[in-house]
């Protein structure tokens, strides 16, 4: 049977080493990266460049077993050397990648070298983007031993590809193709598939209260629904199993899903198993009507998520992916992009167990490397050649993405690029024509997708698309939602789009009793206050049932993340427009915005409530709440109660011309809804 060994202690680190020799090794514990400071303080000086990992492997090696190392992320290009060979490379800081062993494996001790490289490569993506490129081993590494027979490693898979049909037709017969690829020496053995319903739970520990009750999505008696067992012949095999009268996965309200068990048996030993959930559903994006889940109106409401932490960097564990996904469930989305490069397994695990749609992205950001117009400095007779090279990595991160994650319920598209700039024209048009037939070839199920911020985008191939607006921050006023989605309508020949980007920055100790929209962006003033005024125009647009043709909407961002090249509202390194601060600590007036239109939880939120030293006497109190009513308090004395259906937007209560005395004030909001909270703020005098 296939063991794996959790690889994170006793690792030795260098940045900038020239050999091993000439190292000055530091101890470190994976994950682990070296920007994880200076890639979040602003000034675009992080390091970058190669770093050097070693480690010593003790190991019994069996003459009858295979072994491999199982890499989840290392930023950017990589390689492994292991007793002075080098046994694999991998250009792609994302994406999972496996390195056979088997032959350069010592029995006893072994020295494990890993090059991690987070240099500028014009032909690895992403090349630039707006986002810190932290480099290192910042995910898991396993030591894998297998059977001489057993199931082969592709592309970073495990060597097992499950497809769920996309059609109507589940809801009675449900085909699951399962193709599978083994080593040589599995010939003549015994390949069983089975579907059955899993008897366990494994959710978030952070998450208590779910849509859906935990014992509908489980069987205690692991009930098999579908099995299959034949003679592998070749190193491909490929089964169909039918599930009749599936129980459909369906988003945040039952995200019922089946496991599927493959295992490689030789008479009654079983010599390697592999388990993945799967999910039986129907999509479909209509271009008027907008997105449909098992022939349902499902518009989806989500947000981005970047991975990164303050003082960590990429370099997070399972914790803090918990932490992440139980805010992101707090606030009611049904669907999450995933921006802008493969996410880590668990989290989609999450997204799957937990009914939340998901964009998956490949991390092809703004530019094209080898052109005269790349920011990278390239040999221009080399300019062709490191296009196609770039094209070719693209290729692979996308199959890498697709053969990953391909069984997973929750995600519907796989998207080939972001914001890939208007002047790389014709090259950009060949580029994705050839990423949208990768994916098409690899995933017939589910739809191509791109995020772009020009018209001329629309021209590139990709079946849906997501265009990126900012009304209210960079372009236009907040009320201008409507005219900006209409105009990228009528680009995409009248067809829906998804909105994949929108928001506002905002820092949580600025504030002002008059917001306004600032004439530019990176200036120091970035008030919590105006940044609530612009989500409340997206959603007052997004929420309107007349909207179909917006078949999806994404806030950009759920945290703020650390991008090294931004100064701006006196956080330097930061983009501010996470309705979450980046330290994840603090939920900024916007969260409970959308909490009180999304999320099933009652939300009684009273605004500003950081705004603790108040500018005038007479102020207007802002509440969400998704009350029939709001009754405020101030001083201990009933002031105003406020009718939900007398609002002007819907889960927005305002009361104007409220006075403060001189010193400290208690207000107090009371929800018909049980729900009630209070802020104190002191007012001094009017200065």
């Amino acid at each position: 049977m296939r063991t794996a060994q959790t690889l994170l202690a006793d690792w030795l680190f260098c940045f900038d080493a020239k050999t091993e020799d000439t190292a000055d090794f530091a101890p470190v514990t994976l994950p682990h990266t070296w920007n994880n400071f200076d890639g979040q303080d602003g000034g675009n000086d992080y390091k970058r460049g190669a770093g050097l990992y070693k480690k010593t492997l003790s190991v019994k090696k069996r003459p009858d077993k295979c072994y491999y190392l199982d890499f989840l992320g290392v930023n950017s290009v990589c390689e492994v050397i292991l007793n002075g060979e080098t046994v694999g490379t991998h250009r792609g800081g994302y994406t999972r990648f496996y390195v056979p062993v088997t032959d350069a494996l010592c029995d006893g001790e072994n020295t494990l070298l890993v090059w991690a490289d987070n240099s500028p490569f014009p032909d690895v993506n992403p090349l630039e983007a707006d986002f810190t490129f932290f480099g290192g081993i910042y995910r898991e590494v396993y030591f894998v031993e297998t059977e001489a027979a057993h199931f082969l490693p592709e592309n970073g898979s495990d060597g097992v590809k499950i497809t769920v049909s996309n059609t109507p037709k589940v809801r009675n017969d449900a085909p699951v193709t399962v193709l599978v690829k083994t080593s040589e020496n599995a010939v003549g053995k015994t390949l069983s598939v089975s579907v059955r319903v899993p008897s366990e739970f494994r959710g978030c520990p952070y998450i208590q209260n779910t849509d859906f009750p935990i014992d509908s999505v489980l069987s205690e008696s692991g009930e098999t629904v579908a099995e299959q067992a034949v003679t592998v012949e070749n190193v491909q095999t490929e089964l169909c199993l039918h599930v009749k009268n599936p129980h459909l996965w369906n988003g945040r309200k039952d995200p019922f899903c089946y496991t599927v068990t493959c295992e490689l048996r030789d008479g009654n030993a079983v010599l390697d198993r592999v388990e993945k959930q799967i999910g039986i559903r129907y999509f479909e994006i209509h271009p008027k009507k907008g997105f449909f889940l098992n022939g349902k109106s499902y518009p989806l409401r989500g947000v981005n998520r970047h991975q990164d932490r303050e003082n960590m960097g990429n370099a997070i564990t399972r914790k803090e992916h918990d932490e992440d996904f139980s805010i992101l469930y707090e606030i009611g989305a049904n669907g999450v992009r995933l921006a802008h490069y493969p996410h880590h397994p668990h989290f989609y695990d999450l997204c799957d167990r937990y009914g939340l749609l998901v964009w998956a992205e490949i991390p092809f950001v703004d530019h094209i490397g080898g052109l005269k117009e790349s920011p990278l400095p390239t040999d221009t007779v080399l300019d062709k050649a490191v296009t196609a090279r770039q094209l070719e990595n693209a290729k692979q991160q996308m199959t890498e993405l697709i053969l990953q994650q391909g069984h997973r319920p929750s995600i519907f598209c796989w998207s080939m690029s972001n914001e890939v700039m208007q002047k790389y024209g014709d090259t950009a048009a060949e580029m994705m024509r050839a990423l949208h037939e990768t994916a098409r070839s690899l995933d017939s199920t589910r739809y191509t997708a791109m995020a772009v911020n020009h018209t001329y985008g629309y021209r590139w191939q990709s079946d849906v698309k997501g265009c990126n607006i900012y009304p209210g921050w960079y372009m236009g006023k907040p009320s201008h939602f409507r005219y900006q989605v209409n105009y990228h309508i009528r680009g995409n020949r009248g067809k829906g789009i998804a909105v994949s980007e929108y928001g506002a920055g905002a820092n949580t100790l600025h504030h002002t009793e008059t917001p306004k929209q600032p004439k530019d962006t990176t200036c120091a003033f970035h008030a919590e206050e105006w940044a609530s005024i612009v989500h409340e125009h997206a959603l007052r647009y997004f929420m309107s049932p007349r909207h179909n043709k917006v078949w999806g909407a994404f806030v950009w961002n759920l945290f703020d993340f650390a991008v090294d090249i931004r100064n701006e509202g006196e956080l330097p390194g930061r983009n501010d427009k996470g309705l979450v601060t980046y330290d994840r600590k603090t939920k900024k007036d916007a969260f409970f915005l959308y909490k009180a239109y999304w999320s099933k939880e009652p939300v009684t939120y009273i605004t500003s409530r950081r705004f603790t030293v108040r500018e005038k006497q007479n102020i207007t109190v802002k509440v969400y709440s998704d009350a029939n009513a709001v009754s405020l308090v101030v001083n201990g004395k009933p002031v105003k109660t406020k009718k939900a259906k007398c609002n002007r937007q819907k889960n927005v209560f305002l009361f104007q011309n409220i006075r403060l005395q001189i010193g400290e004030n208690t207000v107090t909001a009371n929800g018909t809804n049980g729900k009630s909270d209070t802020v104190v703020w002191q007012f001094d005098g009017e200065k």
